[in-house]
């Protein structure tokens, strides 16, 4: 008898492994312990990509349909149901000292619709709203290329232009600047200048800042008096010349004047030099303008890129 019982059970426990094995809930009647007939749920957990077959009332199902959004999926009696939590819209979830999930959404809160953060408050106006100091523990250093960043009136981070700047040097060495209102043509070419045309731009022999404030100018100006054959005349020698800084046409700041050119004995050079620190609008326009002092000699810049003007915003 025990070798035909071994005969019976060994086939047998092969051919159930060799099933296919799934586990499904079931719904059964029972007894209870008063005599009361009950139906008791046997739920199930199941990890698969795809929905089981033929659940019950609060079958779990951990969808792994999708490696990156795994999720925990309940089956309320008629159709598949994520879990998942419930909160203010925006709020943002974290971890509190108690381990449990809580939500902020009165100074931590994300405006899904205008993709705003907001910290220390929940009416974000940027892209990240900060109400309150920010520290930052480290930063790389300075490239060459870096922008300052500075505050506006109401707290808007946003790159600035200070100590931008530019420098321009003269390419015309004929126009007599010895004639009251001259304009000294100083911008012929230029060694540099930052942002492009975007704050500074040039246009014949005026320049034109595109952003309203404080700039530091400075003009050097290089200057020959020229012989015409009459340098005995009293007219023609013994000459000087002043030159001022002009907005849009007015003159500004104060005067600069040349040294004397005398005509003689090698007295034929000078130069002046003017620094102001102006309060500029947009769209304002500088040139500087010559003016004759003395007699009428000729009087021009001495050579190609003896002269320059420079600029730098500082405010």
């Amino acid at each position: 008898m025990t070798t035909f019982k071994m005969l019976i059970s060994v086939p047998f426990f092969i051919v159930f492994l060799s099933m296919p094995f799934f586990l499904s809930a079931q719904e059964v009647s029972v007894i209870d312990y008063k005599g009361t007939k009950t139906l008791v749920r046997n739920n199930s957990v199941v990890k698969a990509d795809v929905p089981p077959i033929d659940p019950v009332m609060n079958d779990l199902w951990f969808d792994t349909s999708n490696s990156e959004g795994k999720r925990l999926i309940v089956w309320d009696g008629t159709s598949w149901v994520a879990l998942t939590s419930t909160g203010i819209p925006g709020s943002i979830v974290f971890i509190g000292p108690d381990s449990i999930p809580k939500q902020d959404n009165e100074t931590l809160i994300w405006d899904n619709i205008n993709k705003r953060l907001g910290l220390g408050t929940n009416v974000p106006t940027e892209t990240l709203d900060v109400e309150g100091q920010v520290r930052i523990r480290t930063m790389a250093d300075a490239e060459d290329s870096d922008a300052f960043v500075m505050a506006s009136a109401d707290g808007v981070l946003r790159t600035s232009k200070i100590n931008y700047g530019g420098r321009w040097t003269n390419t015309d060495i004929f126009t007599n600047i010895n004639i009251d209102n001259t304009i000294v043509p100083l911008f012929g070419a230029n060694d540099y200048v930052d942002d492009g045309t975007e704050l500074y731009e040039v246009s014949g022999n005026a320049l034109t800042v595109k952003q309203a404030g404080r700039y530091d100018l400075r003009a050097n100006i290089a200057l020959i008096g020229i012989a015409d054959g009459n340098i005995f005349y009293d007219y023609d020698h013994d000459t000087n010349v002043n030159a001022r800084i002009a907005i849009n046409g007015i003159p500004v700041g104060a005067i600069a004047a040349s040294g004397h050119i005398a005509f003689y004995n090698g007295h034929n050079n000078s130069s002046i030099h003017i620094n102001e620190i102006l309060e500029l609008d947009a769209n304002d326009t500088i040139t500087i303008l010559s003016y004759r002092e003395a007699n009428l000699a000729t009087v021009r810049l001495t050579s190609i890129g003896s002269s320059s003007f420079i600029i730098n915003k500082l405010h």
